[in-house]
């Protein structure tokens, strides 16, 4: 079911059928309390004119409205009131215009009242009120009230007719409303469709038009916006490092092509035919430390995290224990700083990849005989760690290159350039980040931070 029709339904038919059901219940309800209330009155009369039927001079039952200055005025809506005799005959009656329900009524043992609804005529319904009243002498009389329900069916009526036109406007008022509201609607979640499409075929996202409402639509089209921006970040990103990882390929597969063809143009030597093969081996290592650090970076920006909690300390620790071989071998000294205990959410295999990456980057520009500080600091919700080294730093123009992939500063530094971007993998997946902060010395200064929790 299309949009509009279902907000027609919900939002126009059914609270129209409901509010129609509604009425039907409060008309009822209506004439149950307009009947109650004639009954009332009917009551109230009796009792006053039960009470004064035989206050004559003579003694003679008499009823009291016809002699009143008001009968003029009141007998177009007073009830029909009757007088029978202990014989059933007609003593009185007031209007003498009323409809007769009985010509003859002789009083009854039993109930001293009763209230019943008879049709009349041309189905004309009367509420009558029977009350045996007996004389000051003990003698047996009746004395009847008619009043028309018509009144009632009239009122009822009435409010039945306004009700139902009420109703009709509202449901027309309703229906135009979620009509209106549906298809404002249907063309936001239009946009909304065009946009993943054209997001999902590489074109242009269409900013948020300035008059649309900030509600949950607009949420759900900013929360869209904003991951078709990564996913095309990530889709260039992705496409980028493509290019520079065939470039890397290409250019040890290059080499190594061309000594071997060389080598091949001619008869060589078995000692030249070694310098070719040891050339190729090198290049063959190049070649396997890119696709490595390749797969490490997959892994990195792929791999759901398993976060446990740990102590941050101890695998700081255990970092510059297997660094500190590499370090002697430089001649550099390794030191590390902070608290003795750190706790801390985290892949303790991703961390300790980065970490490992971050000391293996001091390691290969610190000088010898200079020093690389590991250092742990506590900031606000997050664990600071940073690596110091006395080398010759990184420009403030390159400070973002460096986490770029297959970004070098210096070509004959030795690594691939992918040890920072898998750095900053590792600390975007936990909610951190890494940066090239300022140094308070020579060298570079590298920080990763991890949020406690």
């Amino acid at each position: 079911m299309r949009l509009v029709r279902r907000m027609w339904l919900w939002g126009a038919v059914v609270p129209v059928v409901a509010v129609a059901a509604a009425l039907g219940v409060a008309v009822q309800v209506f004439r149950v309390v307009l009947e109650r209330a004639l009954d009332e009155a009917l009551l109230s009369q009796a009792a006053a004119e039960s009470v004064s039927l035989f206050d004559a001079p003579d003694g003679r039952p008499h009823l009291h409205v016809e002699p009143s200055p008001l009968a003029g005025e009141v007998r177009a809506f007073v009830p029909a009131t009757r007088l029978y005799g202990p014989d059933g005959t007609l003593l009185g009656v007031f209007p003498p215009e009323s409809p007769s329900v009985s010509e003859r009524v002789l009083p009854e043992e039993g109930p001293t009242s009763r209230l019943e609804t008879r049709t009349v005529g041309s189905g004309l319904r009367l509420r009558v009120l029977t009350v045996q009243v007996r004389s000051p002498q003990g003698v047996p009389h009746v004395l009847q009230l008619v009043a028309s329900l018509g009144t009632v069916d009239q009122a009822v009526g009435t409010f039945s007719s306004v009700a139902t036109v009420l109703a009709l406007l509202l449901g027309g008022v309703l229906i135009g409303i979620q009509g209106w509201q549906a298809k404002g609607l249907a063309r936001r979640l239009h946009g909304i469709a065009e946009q993943v499409a054209r997001s999902r075929d590489g074109g242009m996202v269409a900013p948020i038009p300035a008059g649309e409402p900030r509600d949950e639509i607009a949420e759900v089209r900013v929360a869209l916006t904003d991951a078709a921006l990564r996913v095309r970040a990530a889709r260039e990103g992705q496409e980028r490092l493509i290019a520079r990882a065939a470039h890397e390929l290409r250019t040890p597969l290059a080499l190594m092509r061309t000594s071997l063809d060389l080598a091949l143009r001619r008869e060589r030597g078995a000692e030249e035919l070694r310098t070719v093969l040891e050339e190729n081996r090198r290049e063959v290592d190049r070649l396997a430390s890119v696709a490595d650090a390749l797969l490490e970076l997959s892994a990195a920006a792929g791999a759901a995290l398993d976060v446990q909690a740990g102590d941050l300390r101890v695998l700081l620790d255990e970092a510059a224990a297997g660094a500190r071989a590499e370090a002697d071998l430089r001649g550099v000294s390794l030191r590390i700083e902070g608290p003795g205990e750190a706790s801390c959410r985290m892949d303790a295999m991703a961390v300790r990849r980065a970490v490992d990456n971050l000391l293996a980057n001091a390691l290969r520009y610190a000088p010898r005989g200079s020093t690389v500080r590991l250092e742990l600091a506590h900031r606000g919700e997050q664990w600071e760690v940073a690596v110091q080294d006395e080398g010759r730093g990184i420009p403030e123009n390159h400070r973002e290159d460096v986490f770029t992939p297959f970004h070098r500063l210096e070509r004959d530094a030795g690594g691939v350039g992918l040890g920072l971007s898998l750095v900053r993998e590792v600390a975007r997946g936990h909610g951190g980040d890494a940066r090239v902060a300022e140094s308070t010395g020579a060298g570079a200064r590298l920080v990763l931070t991890l949020p406690m929790r």
